[in-house]
Order: structure tokens, then sequence, then C-alpha cells
């Protein structure tokens, strides 16, 4: 038998909203703990260790990096500081995991991958979504041939502006998602354009993306995206108008699968076998019949004290860990942290004669650039 690895040792920059998911889906884990937390405003820092135990507290990361040597730093500040610091952690010999978006393009992804490269060390970006059991379900049925060969795939984000990072986005106009090449999209749209590019396997698919101001906003508030590869096509919604949801249709030449991230539920759509009026019947009888194996599915995971909102992180993180142990592949290939963000300095180019005014430009009273407070809202995450 092989002696247990000891846990590795993490760190976190940024102790905003986002923080605290990470912090407690990482006190979860075995094979890791979190080591200290550093944020430029010292009273964040200190509140996020009191709520989770963590004695080693800075505003200052470089000193936090020479003192605490952490194995591991994850990065939950704002998006336009994700470059620079995770260059410099990898170079500082640190594996590091950062919240999506990684980077403000593919340029700066394609820096952030060679600093990995260089150093020996392992980058991670958290399409954690990809790792909720909800989704692992979903693919595992796709990869059996539940519903054939995949056609097309419908990735929904309702993101109501009355939510608490909207909200707070929506009334500062020096906001420093408003200043981001792709606004308040930028900030939030690779977790449902990653749900499509997981089935969609085109390096250049077509893009056709168009995005408006509803409800007076001052800013686009609201994208629409359609792409087209070889074999399949995406449709993308991005809404202020709808309630918070997550969901993903995916179609294929056999069914439909559904499947709602907030819900925990996959379901299959597929035309009735019985003629008539008997398939009016067999419908929603299959439908009764998935609907109580999901209840009852998921009221085990709720006795087992296993349903919760950030499973899908605390699945990433896990696999993020195992894989620096073992020296095998990151969970998150580089190549499609390359060509989401790829596709998504496609979606936003055409947004520049908007007005959308780019990060390096300090309006009077702006936060600094390494300022973190909430970079993202729960809803979104």
């Amino acid at each position: 038998m092989q002696p247990l690895q000891q846990p590795l040792r993490i760190a976190l920059i940024g102790c905003g909203q986002i923080a605290d998911a990470h912090l407690q889906e990482i006190a979860k884990l075995r094979c890791a703990r979190a080591v200290a937390v550093c944020d430029l405003h010292r009273d964040l820092a200190y509140q996020a260790g009191a709520r989770f135990g963590i004695e080693a507290i800075y505003n200052d990361h470089r000193r936090m990096l020479q003192e605490v040597r952490p194995d591991i730093v994850h990065v939950t500040t704002p998006a336009h500081t994700h470059h620079r610091l995770a260059v410099e952690l990898l170079q500082h010999g640190c594996h590091t995991y950062v919240e999506k978006p990684l980077a403000l393009n593919a340029g700066e992804v394609g820096e952030i991958i060679a600093a990995a490269n260089a150093s020996g060390r392992m980058v991670c970006v958290g399409h954690d979504q990809l790792f909720d059991p909800a989704w692992l379900e979903c693919r595992h049925r796709i990869d059996s041939g539940e519903i054939g060969a995949v056609r097309h795939v419908e990735s929904v984000l309702g993101y109501p502006l009355s939510g608490q990072f909207g909200a707070l986005a929506s009334s500062d106009p020096g906001h420093w998602v408003r200043r981001l090449p792709g606004g308040l999209f930028h900030n939030t749209i690779s977790h449902p354009l990653y749900r499509i590019t997981e089935l969609l396997p085109d390096a250049e698919p077509q893009i056709d993306a168009r995005w408006f101001a509803r409800n007076n906003a001052d800013f686009p508030s609201d994208l629409r995206v359609e792409l087209q590869g070889g074999a399949v096509t995406g449709s993308l919604l991005f809404d202020t108008a709808i309630e918070p949801q997550r969901i993903t249709r995916v179609y294929g030449t056999q069914g439909c699968l559904t499947v709602d991230l907030d819900a925990q539920t996959v379901e299959r759509r597929r035309a009735p076998k019985l003629p008539g009026a008997f398939g009016r019947l067999e419908t929603p009888w299959r439908n009764w019949r998935q609907s109580a194996r999901c209840l009852r599915r998921n009221v085990g995971r709720f006795l087992r004290s296993d349903l919760h909102y950030f499973a899908g992180m605390r699945g990433l993180i896990e696999a993020f860990c195992n894989a620096i142990q073992a020296g095998g592949p990151p969970p998150i290939a580089y190549t499609e942290m390359r060509r989401v963000t790829h596709l998504m300095d496609r979606i936003f180019a055409e947004m520049q004669p908007l007005g959308v005014q780019p990060v390096g430009v300090q309006p009077s009273g702006c936060r600094t650039a390494l300022d973190s407070r909430p970079p993202t809202a729960v809803s979104t995450t």
C-alpha cells in the first residue's frame, strides 16, 4: 500500500464573495487545505480567515508567498488582474487556479500557459460546471449513445440585474466589470459558452453575436450568440429579464437531454413510440417517471449532505490537486482554455463600437487594478 500523500497547501488571493465558495469547498477535501488568505483590503482577508479558521492573513501577496510557500494559489480577484497575477505566481513556482475568465484575451492566455510550461507548474481555470454532478451525468449519457449523435447545444444563463452583482455593476458606471472588453458578459459567459464548446469541437465555428441594452440599461446587458460548426451548432442566451437559471439542452439524432444545474436534474425528451392519442399519454407518463427518479436521487444526495451549488467547483479543485500529485494532465486542457477565450475574443470584437471603455482607463474614484472586491455573483459561478 502506498503511503498517503500530504494535503496540498492552498493560499487564496482576493477575499470577495466568490472566495467563500472556494474556501468552503477546499475545506471538504482530503487532498488539500487552505493555509493563507490575502486581499489588498486587510479587513476582507481577516473576515475570510475568521470564517474558515485560517490564521495566516495578508494584504501583500508577495510577502504571503515568501512566508507561507503554498503549493497552490487560487486567484479570485477581478478578471483584469488574472493575467498578471497568474504569470507571477507560476514564475514563483506555485500551481495556480484562476477563476473564470482565465484572462482578458487569447494572447494573455497564451502567456499564462507559456509561464506554466516554463516553470513546470500547472494552471487551471474555473470551468467548474463541467464537473457538476448533473453535467457529468449528461456527458455519460451522451457518451453512451442515449441521444445519438449530438447536433445542437442550447445554453441559457438567466442573470437578472436585480441580483447582488448585477445591481452593483448597473449602479456604478466606473465599476471594473463595465470596463472589460466584453463588459458585463466578459465576467460571465465563459460558463454557458464552455457548456457548448464541450460538445462542439470546431476550432473556428461561424459566429453570429448580437447584444442590446434592456430596461433602459446604459450598457449592453443582454446577449445572443449563434455558433455553427461542421456537424454541431450552438446557441447561447444571456438574459437579464428572466429568473436566475443555468440550463443546457443537448439535441441529438435520437432525442434531447435537458440539464438544469440549479435543480440538479437531467431529463430526456424524445418522440413518443405509441401512435396518436396514446403518444400524448406516453410522453407525460415518461416525464413523470423521470421527475420521480430525479427527486429520489436528490433526496438521497440531500440526506448525504451532498446537494450543493458549488459541487462542481469541489470536483474541479480535487481533480486539479490529483493531477498535481500524480503528475497527470490538467483537468481543463490548455487547448480548451485557448479555444474558449479565442471564441470570447471573436464575440467581443464587435462590441467595441458600443462604447465599452477599456480596462486600462481608470476613471476618477475607480478601484485599483488589484482590488479584489467580489469578482462575480454566486448565481453565475
